[in-house]
């Protein structure tokens, strides 16, 4: 049965549901927090929330919000609207895609987090998105990288691998994770910031301006080579 991945913008935590458990209401409570998840309302032609292969999709009634164009971009893949990396899965746009702006690497093994910052810094940045730490090893020791955005926790290893592999120390990292606030304090970022992280983001869909404008801060600082 398929599943899909939605996170909740309470506390960050990804809610794994299956696809025809989802009401035709479009919202579902978060399974850490209880808090009410309104994600996307069934157009006409659906089954559950979800468009039937086939059927347009109605005229949007109000602001699109990331975990619309998240969705309305799956189905633009598979329809083959864009172009998609085979090695790193980036998608882009040929004809726009940025020649000499600065490269942003994102190390995230969630599809819509991943999607997520790879979006909002791509209206800035060339973003490469992986989803593993032997990925990002690969990107890091085979392409120029200007900023790090790292998930600290990988399908394959801890996020602490891909600082370690870190080519040079003056690439900075932001932190990118669903973890506690709390939970990055004393040691543990001690021992982060000692292996070349310089600052953290805390998951979530309303993130934007805070994801861009740390990682133009972190750029901004990074010495001219």
């Amino acid at each position: 049965m398929d599943t899909i991945e939605i996170p909740c913008p309470a506390c960050g935590t990804i809610n794994r549901i299956p696809e025809d458990a989802i009401p035709e209401s479009g919202e579902v409570p978060c399974m850490a927090c209880g808090d009410r998840i309104s994600f996307r309302a069934a157009p006409r032609g659906t089954t559950g929330a979800f468009r039937v292969p086939g059927t347009p999709l109605p005229p949007p009634t109000g602001p699109r919000n990331l975990l619309d164009d998240f969705l309305a971009d799956e189905e633009g893949r598979a329809a083959g609207h864009q172009v998609t990396c085979p090695r790193c899965g980036h998608v882009f746009d040929p004809e726009a895609e940025g020649q000499g702006r600065k490269t942003v690497l994102v190390v995230e093994d969630t599809d819509f987090f991943l999607y997520l910052a790879t979006e909002v810094l791509g209206r800035r940045y060339h973003t490469i998105g992986v989803r593993t730490a032997a990925e990002a090893r690969e990107v890091l020791a085979t392409r120029p990288v200007d900023l790090v955005v790292l998930d600290l926790t990988l399908p394959d290893a801890e996020g602490t691998d891909v600082l370690r592999a870190l080519p040079r120390p003056d690439i900075p990292v932001l932190v990118y994770t669903s973890r506690d606030e709390t939970s990055l304090l004393g040691q543990e970022w001690a021992i982060l910031q000692s292996l070349g992280a310089n600052d953290v983001v805390h998951k979530g869909i309303n993130i934007e301006d805070t994801l861009l404008r740390k990682a133009d801060e972190l750029l901004a600082a990074r010495p001219v080579t």
